[in-house]
């Protein structure tokens, strides 16, 4: 056992039996947040994974500014 799991365990047993109840639910608590994080990681790999599979590559000659000035235009071509 660790050092930190053994100052826990002592803590625990100092602790009067009235409050076990609230040392239970905060265990509990802390153990569903490490089972959600564990599938958060798998989740986030997994679309990292789908992200990467569909990255293609621009042409040469892409030009970003002349690409965003084009969308403004078609989108507020309406308004002036």
């Amino acid at each position: 056992m660790t050092l930190m799991k053994e100052k826990a365990v002592e803590m625990i047993r100092r602790m009067p039996e009235d409050n076990m109840t609230y040392v239970i639910n905060i265990l509990q608590n802390l153990e569903a947040m490490s089972v959600d994080k564990d599938a958060d990681r798998k989740r986030e790999k997994s679309a990292l994974a789908e992200i990467l599979s569909m990255e293609k590559r621009l042409p040469d000659d892409f030009d970003p500014k002349k690409e965003l000035e084009e969308a403004r235009a078609e989108k507020y071509e309406n308004l002036g």
